[in-house]
């Protein structure tokens, strides 16, 4: 087990963050192997035997408990629901099963084209954001809830949450976003069937 231990809060190579799956036996499986540096792949990763996945890098880990869907942005837990009617429906928090697993980076290219000196051009690649969550279907009363959150860390900006959540039916709701617990903010959400509603958060 990789997460959740403060020793390991530095990518072994030159890449800011790398992914870490942590599996219920102990044993984990990282983007980069943390003494060889070998690269793994995404889609190596075994989803049954996963407990805990997220990133590490940067003097920090963040990541999501799979048992539960609830994110743990370094010392803090983050938990969502959906509040309608005066009824409030956990998103996380519930006892399913969270592994169906978002990873992907966003980056640009710059190039520099070749000039009169006949020179071949470069092109010089940059990772600006590192993002990680999963995506959930689940029934609520008579609702079927299709979830995505993920959380996106930006190397020059703050980190944030992108909410993605849609339902089959018309729903005049709100999210509840808690932080340790306590409620931390509500956003007004009303959901039109088959129509996804998107929202990005910025973590406090």
């Amino acid at each position: 087990m990789i997460l959740g231990q403060k020793q390991y809060s530095r990518s072994p190579v030159s890449q800011a963050y790398i992914w870490i799956a942590d599996y219920y036996d102990g044993t984990y499986l990282s983007e980069y192997d943390l003494q060889t540096q070998h690269p793994h792949r995404f889609y190596d990763i075994n989803k049954e035997k996963l407990v805990l996945f997220g990133l590490m890098g940067q003097g920090s880990q963040v990541y999501y408990n799979v048992a539960n869907g609830v994110f743990h942005i370094n010392a803090d837990r983050y938990s969502i629901s959906y509040e309608c009617e005066e009824q409030e429906y956990p998103l996380t928090g519930r006892t399913f099963v969270y592994n169906d697993i978002i990873q992907f980076k966003n980056g640009s290219s710059e190039a520099n084209m070749a000039g009169f000196s006949g020179q071949a051009g470069a092109f010089r690649n940059t990772i600006e954001c590192f993002n990680f969550g999963y995506k959930k279907t689940m029934n609520l009363n008579d609702a079927q809830i299709n979830f995505q959150c993920v959380c996106s860390l930006p190397l020059k900006e703050s980190v944030f949450f992108q909410i993605k959540i849609s339902s089959n039916l018309d729903l005049p709701g709100q999210l509840v976003i808690r932080k340790n617990g306590f409620v931390v903010d509500r956003i007004i959400a009303p959901l039109k069937a088959n129509h996804a509603g998107i929202i990005n958060w910025d973590i406090r």
